[in-house]
């Protein structure tokens, strides 16, 4: 069974485990916190698109996907219809530019995704909606008549998500449910903290002497996270904010994918909740 996204080194290996002894610790008081300092969203009865933009830095034909993502998350028709994520691969970096964005684990992502898919061909920008690759994702016609019909299905999971801030770091709390017909023992949860509103001077490569600008960069994944034998989760994970990041700037998205084939069934998307 692919695992897409799962860390293989032992320092991730320990979070996890830290994660899950917590979660049997703490059972039902994961989701105590009070309301009044916290803010969430449950997703809607139709299916959302979470579409992930394989992109870099060092690649001269990235920064029109980059534009195109930026402008699917801040159009006001798609909110809580569409879940874009920017994540960065590091494979460019050694031609010239590192893009400080990159992790290999967003690479190996993409590699596990697209072999799933029945290809060994990786490529930048690689846009995948739902797990499966498109190629006229810069057609807004096309995007938005595939969103209505993604959007007409009925929803293959419930997902609630609940942000907790704190000073450095938020505690994400995220809980649903499986529809009865979906392959419960494939499934797993994934939760991404992103980032909005960053920019690059780039010096060197392709992008030599250009301002990047990007939005909904994964600044962490986590995942896949366990699904019990009745289809229900519940998970708590605490992420430490980046130290440039303005709170602001930051969300949280979470998805549910089935672990064999790459297909997402549910995806949604939390930013932060400022008073």
């Amino acid at each position: 069974m692919i695992r897409f996204g799962e860390n293989g080194g032992k320092r991730d290996r320990g979070k996890r485990t830290s994660l899950l002894l917590g979660l049997a610790m703490a059972g039902s008081l994961l989701f105590s916190a009070p309301a009044a300092a916290s803010c969430r969203v449950q997703s809607g009865p139709g299916q959302a698109a979470l579409v992930e933009l394989y992109t870099s830095e060092g690649c001269s034909s990235c920064p029109p996907a980059d534009r195109w993502l930026a402008d699917l998350a801040a159009e006001p028709s798609l909110k809580g219809k569409v879940v874009p994520l920017a994540l960065h691969v590091d494979y460019w970096d050694d031609l010239g530019w590192r893009d400080r964005f990159a992790q290999p684990d967003f690479s190996a992502r993409q590699r596990a995704l697209t072999a799933a898919q029945g290809s060994k061909t990786v490529f930048t920008p690689q846009v995948m909606i739902n797990g499966r690759t498109t190629l006229d994702w810069g057609d807004d016609a096309a995007f938005r008549q595939y969103n209505a019909t993604l959007d007409a299905r009925p929803a293959e999971a419930e997902l609630n998500l609940e942000i907790v801030p704190a000073a450095d770091a938020w505690l994400i709390q995220v809980r649903g449910r499986l529809q009865p017909r979906v392959a419960i023992a494939r499934a797993g949860v994934f939760v991404a903290l992103y980032q909005d509103g960053l920019s690059s001077q780039v010096t060197a490569g392709e992008n030599a002497a250009r301002r990047l600008r990007h939005e909904r960069v994964t600044r962490e994944l986590i995942g896949p996270l366990p699904v019990a034998a009745d289809g229900s989760f519940a998970h708590s994970h605490r992420f430490r904010l980046p130290a440039d990041a303005r709170p602001r700037d930051l969300g949280v998205a979470a998805f549910v994918q089935d672990r064999t084939d790459g297909r997402v069934w549910q995806a949604l998307a939390l930013a932060a909740c400022l008073e």
